[in-house]
């Protein structure tokens, strides 16, 4: 068993990592404050562990009931392949909906049964649980004071850039994006698919840009806009999520949390 749910200390973090800087972007604009879980590749249906990443996401949901999430915000990769079968994908996605939340689902290069067009999961929504699926990006309000954008990767190539094409921000309430690369400074992983530039991040106008692919809990603010990747759910070394804090006062604030699952035997 991994371990228990608990936030950790800015000491506790990997070396180098940086801490949450707030953002002062929507102060005075009247938003309230919202509790956002951030969650990403969670790799559901993995051929090698399925039973412990079902266990993860068990664990993920049971944590955004105890923080009183106003949110859910799933960064790409829920699934692992297109092979998942049905009964996963229902499993999961009522499992959402009993968490009582709404949720947003980011597609990420591994969710091709919710980006492929013959795919029978393809545009699955429910009441309280929406895919993003604009080729160009989609705006979301999952949540009173809410905003949230994302483009999902339909094409995981050089050419695709999460974070472009990025709109305004609204006129009230905080503005969240959601995207699904590797961040770079645009000399390294040149061929690598769906890159994520620190002048993008730098450029982005809104409070928080929720980031998955790489399976690490890590702060790559490189603006106003506070960012970071919330980790895997079930990871060699750590396995985490984000709690996101947007408060009108004290901007934005990031912690970790440990996902527990239980292992299974190789």
């Amino acid at each position: 068993m991994a371990s228990t749910p608990g936030v950790e200390s800015s000491k506790e973090r990997a070396s180098g990592d940086r801490e949450a800087v707030p953002s002062t972007a929507s102060r005075g604009r009247g938003g309230r404050a919202l509790t956002l879980l951030h969650a990403a590749d969670l790799h559901i249906g993995h051929h090698a562990h399925p039973d412990a990443v079902l266990s993860a996401f068990k664990s993920m949901l049971e944590i955004s009931r105890s923080i009183a999430a106003d949110a859910i915000l799933v960064a790409g990769d829920l699934f692992d392949s297109a092979a998942v079968p049905s009964w996963v994908v229902e499993y999961v996605f009522e499992s959402f909906e009993g968490a009582g939340r709404p949720v947003v689902i980011l597609p990420g290069n591994h969710d091709t049964l919710l980006t492929k067009r013959d795919s029978p999961f393809h545009g699955l929504v429910t009441p309280n649980v929406r895919v993003l699926q604009g080729d160009a990006g989609e705006t979301l309000s999952p949540a009173d004071g809410l905003t949230v954008w994302g483009r999902p990767v339909y094409e995981h190539i050089p050419e695709f850039h999460p974070l472009a094409g990025m709109p305004r921000r609204p006129e009230d309430g905080w503005f969240v994006a959601m995207g699904h690369g590797l961040v770079s400074d645009g000399t390294q992983f040149r061929f690598r698919g769906s890159p994520i530039l620190h002048s993008e991040l730098a450029a982005a106008d809104c409070d928080y840009i929720a980031l998955g692919h790489v399976h690490t809990y890590r702060n790559v603010t490189c603006g106003a806009a506070v960012a970071y990747y919330s980790g895997a759910s079930v990871n060699g070394n750590a396995s985490t999520a984000a709690i996101v804090r947007l408060d009108p006062g004290a901007g934005v604030t990031v912690q970790p949390v440990a996902i527990p699952y239980v292992a299974t035997r190789d």
